[in-house]
């Protein structure tokens, strides 16, 4: 490859078919990629997320570095998953069995299995940082009806509260799935609630009405640069977590995301549980299909 281009590869991650799921895209070798222009790459290709990678050298595993088009991320669900992928059907094929990949992130190091069918990468399962259970905002329930352009009686009693993994998520429950066509968010309405319960992804969810699944969600970051995500890996394992937590689901589950998008996402969630009623694992999983590849110039041509 030359020097002045950095090839890069195309995915939908947290599906089957072409064209759902999240976006992603993974540099390969980002080691002759200067780091300041990391964050420039990733708002001129605009995804969710893209990937940077550094291959072993002196280390068993790969380094990532994780952009959304505004910000640089600790963890997140659907880049690791694809990476995952990635990495088990271009660099280090098994091809049968369980294939155990460790990624270096920000927040540390990140368990991902992947699962083999006719000799290709198939499921694959993010382990992700134990849960962090943050305050309840109960009383901000009527601001965040007003703010996702829904009414008072759209919102569930269930606990508004903020759940980490790894990326802090604001968990808010609404009544039914059907609810959830029903938001248009407000953003300047919540970038001003932001400045009183800190930094969050938004995440609303049901798991009331919900058809060839058992939870549905729709996440909006547009802080990150992100008005909505199609599918959030490192939202939806705080979810499973909260309906851990509060006996709501059980484990594992079906997670629906991106309907509303036009870009259906399954992610299968699990957790585990000690005889203390503790979370002792929190996993993520979901499939993902090679879209394309392309070329970035580091230079001018």
């Amino acid at each position: 490859m030359n020097p002045q281009q950095a090839e890069y590869f195309l995915l939908d991650v947290f599906t089957e078919e072409k064209y759902g799921g999240n976006q992603l895209a993974i540099f390969p070798d980002a080691r002759f990629i200067d780091p300041s222009i990391f964050q420039k790459i990733a708002r001129e290709l605009n995804l969710s997320e893209t990937v940077f990678l550094f291959p072993p050298v002196d280390k068993p595993h790969y380094q990532m570095r994780i952009f959304t088009p505004g910000k640089e991320l600790p963890t997140a669900g659907h880049p690791t998953v694809g990476t995952g992928f990635y990495l088990a059907r271009e660099i280090v094929h098994k091809a049968e069995g369980i294939q155990k990949i460790t990624l270096e992130q920000q927040v540390g190091m990140i368990d991902v299995f992947v699962e083999f069918e006719d000799n290709l990468p198939s499921m694959v399962t993010m382990h992700q940082p134990l849960p962090t259970f943050g305050p309840r905002h109960d009383d901000k329930r009527a601001q965040l009806a007003e703010i996702l352009s829904l009414s008072p009686h759209d919102m569930s009693d269930l606990p508004i509260q903020e759940v980490s993994c790894g990326n802090n998520t604001l968990l808010v429950p609404v009544k039914s799935a059907d609810i959830l066509n029903k938001i248009e968010v407000k953003t300047d309405q919540w970038k001003q609630l932001k400045q009183q319960i800190g930094d969050a992804l938004l995440y609303v969810f049901s798991t009331n009405e919900v058809k060839n699944g058992d939870v549905k969600g729709r996440m909006f970051a547009p802080e990150l640069g992100i008005h909505e995500d199609p599918a959030t890996g490192s939202a939806n394992g705080p979810l499973a977590c909260y309906l851990t937590h509060h006996d709501m689901i059980k484990m594992p589950a079906l997670s629906l995301q991106g309907y509303e998008m036009g870009r259906p996402s399954q992610l299968y969630l699990d957790t585990e549980v000690d005889a203390s009623g503790e979370i002792n694992a929190v996993k993520v999983g979901g499939k993902s299909v090679f879209v394309g590849k392309g070329v970035h110039f580091l230079e001018l041509l």
